[in-house]
């Protein structure tokens, strides 16, 4: 009797304890109620290989900047993660980028260097900032219908590469999703 309570209670602390949570391969993903990692992946996936080819083939040089992809859906969507896995996977591409945002923290640090505070060999370099030449802007919507309990949304994701020198649009690209799911208590 004690026996079959010892093992008993073990089992209950074992499973009380197990966190429910599993991992996966991204890649082994399923599609979702919600924007999940299926669009993410796929996003990523087009987009990077689209702009990496246009890069190589068309521009060649120049350097590229990104701006704040916009949601425009009903939905919670991570647009930050979406930048930075078509920003790592271009840089794996060798497709150069420039951050304007940290020239004022630079720009400060290039001053101080000038005060003879910072010893010579790590001091800061005057006229070294790159300038973007193109801006990678983009955007998030979608379309919404309910047809007899099923949610109909058609989602785009369009990316657009723009000279600052034109403002010519010289790139664009588009992921598309159609996503059907069941919505509960419709109709009641």
């Amino acid at each position: 009797m004690h026996q079959k309570f010892l093992i008993l209670f073990v089992s209950f602390a074992i499973i009380s304890c197990s966190t429910g949570a599993s991992y996966q391969k991204p890649e082994n993903a399923k599609a979702t109620k919600q924007w999940g990692v299926v669009e993410v992946k796929e996003t990523v996936k087009s987009m990077s290989h689209s702009l990496s080819v246009y890069y190589k083939t068309e521009m060649k040089t120049g350097f590229l900047e990104w701006r704040k992809l916009q949601n425009s859906t009903s939905e919670h969507i991570d647009t930050k993660l979406i930048t930075n896995e078509i920003l790592n996977q271009l840089t794996k591409d060798k497709i150069p980028f420039v951050d304007t945002s940290v020239r004022e923290d630079a720009t400060k640090e290039m001053a101080f260097g000038k005060t003879g505070m910072v010893s010579s060999d790590s001091r800061l370099a005057v006229g070294k900032f790159k300038s973007p030449s193109h801006q990678i802007k983009g955007e998030i919507n979608e379309v919404v219908n309910f047809e007899s309990g099923t949610k109909i949304q058609y989602i785009t994701v369009t990316l657009f590469l723009v000279s600052l020198e034109t403002n010519q649009i010289v790139w664009s690209e588009q992921t598309n999703f159609l996503k059907k799911s069941r919505v509960e208590g419709y109709g009641f």
